[in-house]
């Protein structure tokens, strides 16, 4: 087995990305995508590692839960809010 780095991937070729046959309906995409919230904030991922590191530690459990597929419509940080808060 070849050692991982942290750019090892670069060395392999790319074969999930699709071909796109409209360039100017894609580029019209990435923006509407690049346009909406993020999906989690940087003091969310610090804190997440912080109850992971419990996890580790067997200081505390995961319990995980959610969306398996959200549509774009629904994608706005409201829904996103309520949905956790359910959860």
């Amino acid at each position: 087995m070849k050692k991982w780095t942290l750019n090892s991937w670069k060395n392999y070729p790319v074969k999930h990305i699709p071909k796109y046959e409209d360039e100017k309906e894609l580029a019209m995409v990435l923006k509407k995508v690049g346009s909406f919230p993020p999906l989690v904030f940087a003091g969310e991922t610090r804190a997440l590692k912080k109850s992971l590191a419990q996890v580790v530690e067997g200081k505390a459990f995961l319990l995980q839960g959610g969306d398996c597929a959200e549509s774009f419509a629904e994608f706005h940080p409201d829904n996103i809010r309520d949905t956790f808060k359910v959860i």
